[in-house]
């Protein structure tokens, strides 16, 4: 990550990379209902692909 992203991106992709890893580690954990499971299951995946725009968006995503 060599280029310098704008503050206000930077923070944003940061906040989701954060909301991502603390929901993979709850689902890790068990522990729930399965209501409740598919609730986090489907906001990882909102935040996941919020991610993958950002980072398409920057630039940082894969290049081929």
């Amino acid at each position: 990550m060599n280029e310098a992203l704008p503050l206000f991106d930077s923070f944003e992709l940061k906040q989701l990379r954060n909301e991502c890893e603390d929901l993979m580690k709850k689902l890790r954990s068990g522990g729930r209902d399965a209501r409740s499971r598919i609730r986090m299951e489907q906001r990882l995946a909102m935040a996941r692909a919020k991610q993958i725009k950002l980072e398409l968006q920057l630039g940082l995503g894969r290049r081929n």
